[in-house]
């Protein structure tokens, strides 16, 4: 069975979903296609930046989110081992707050303001391949979970899902090779996620820990849980078989900050773990008629907190080029020019900084010069999470 669609999005993720909303308010029918059932877990740090709120305005989700139970973060501070700390204001970015809320209640909330708004929702469905045709790849093979196949035609395809890049791999499984970008390590991190119970940290503050190989992230959201979420060197994982428990209590805990907040915490389900290949821009544009967004086009460490930012605006950027554009080499071209104009300069300064997030002697050292200089601390911040928006010029 055939399906015709302007775009085909495959990831329901917060770039995916937002894109097909921005697409649906103006006229779009694009076809969202997603391998889970929300809500659903999700591995992530669940730390939503100020910036984001005005993205949620614009999508109709604003109200919802708000009232959703999550937290509000009025400040990030940084611990080094030694439990020296520094602080950055939620206020520079913006809005007054940031919100800390579970992906399952974010992703659902945006996936149900995309149906109200008529975009068909294909879950529980997976991409299986792509059909070529003379002038390009116009049509997406996918198999839903009671094995019924079928074939999307979409004059644009869209890959928005995440790390695993689908799309991609399935182009690069077509033409045979996998193709390895240059300084590419993979599998070198871990990341592990959970929710827990009897943490002791205060509302409204989300707390960043240096360890040994990595850092974690703990701050409270709905239903008086706390997301805990970190990022270790595979080696120091293999050390200890994979065991998220033994990991905590024998690497996290050597941060003393850590220790005090968790020492009594219980997990409330399985951990879930990812392994992370790569940080930094990806390729736009993997084959002719598709193009990436979000975490599939650009993966942003996670210390800097705006990872969910990236994706909110890098499928605000992909809509308005797709509203300015009828061809797809003309959509493609622009979205490229302001895909790198909006976040080359913040993956770079990331990647800079990098080595202070995986080695506790210079996060130690970082902490104690940026903790007496507040300009220092905030124009480095602001460095990572622009908080400025704009929109291609007519």
């Amino acid at each position: 069975m055939k399906k015709q669609s302007q775009i085909a999005i495959v990831g329901a993720g917060p770039a995916g979903t937002s894109l097909a909303i921005r697409l649906a308010m103006n006229g779009f029918s694009p076809v969202l296609i997603e391998r889970e059932r929300f809500p659903r877990h999700k591995l992530c740090g669940e730390f939503i930046s100020p910036e984001c709120l005005a993205h949620f305005t614009d999508l109709g989700v604003s109200d919802s989110m708000l009232s959703a139970g999550g937290d509000h973060i009025f400040e990030t501070r940084f611990y080094e081992p030694g439990g020296r700390n520094a602080g950055v204001p939620s206020s520079w970015f913006g809005s007054g707050f940031a919100l800390s809320l579970s992906r399952a209640q974010m992703d659902l909330k945006l996936l149900e303001r995309a149906k109200d708004l008529g975009v068909e929702v294909l879950e529980e469905t997976n991409a299986v391949g792509l059909t070529n045709h003379p002038h390009g790849i116009h049509a997406i093979k996918v198999r839903n979970n009671k094995g019924k196949s079928s074939e999307i035609m979409a004059d644009l395809i869209i890959d928005a899902t995440g790390r695993a890049r689908i799309i991609s791999k399935l182009i690069e499984k077509d033409s045979g090779h996998f193709i390895q970008k240059p300084g590419m390590h993979r599998n070198a991190l871990v990341g592990f996620k959970n929710h827990l119970q009897n943490v002791d940290i205060e509302k409204g503050r989300c707390e960043i820990y240096f360890f040994r190989g990595g850092y974690g992230g703990l701050s409270c959201i709905e239903d008086g849980l706390a997301n805990h979420c970190f990022l270790i060197r595979s080696e120091i994982v293999r050390e200890f078989n994979g065991d998220p428990d033994k990991l905590i209590e024998q690497v996290i805990f050597r941060n003393k900050r850590a220790f005090e907040t968790m020492k009594n915490s219980t997990p409330v389900t399985k951990w879930l773990a990812v392994s992370v290949d790569s940080f930094g821009a990806k390729d736009l544009s993997p084959g002719p008629g598709i193009l990436a967004v979000g975490d599939a086009a650009a993966f942003i460490d996670p210390f800097t907190g705006s990872g969910m930012l990236l994706a909110l605006e890098s499928a605000e950027i992909l809509a308005d080029c797709i509203l300015r554009h009828k061809k797809s080499v003309a959509i493609s071209a622009a979205y490229h020019r302001l895909h790198k104009q909006r976040f080359a300069s913040r993956l770079r300064i990331s990647s800079m900084l990098r080595g202070f997030a995986f080695k506790p002697f210079f996060a130690k050292s970082a902490i104690s010069i940026l903790g007496f200089n507040d300009l220092s601390r905030e124009l480095l911040a602001r460095a990572t999470r622009q908080s400025l928006r704009f929109r291609e010029n007519k």
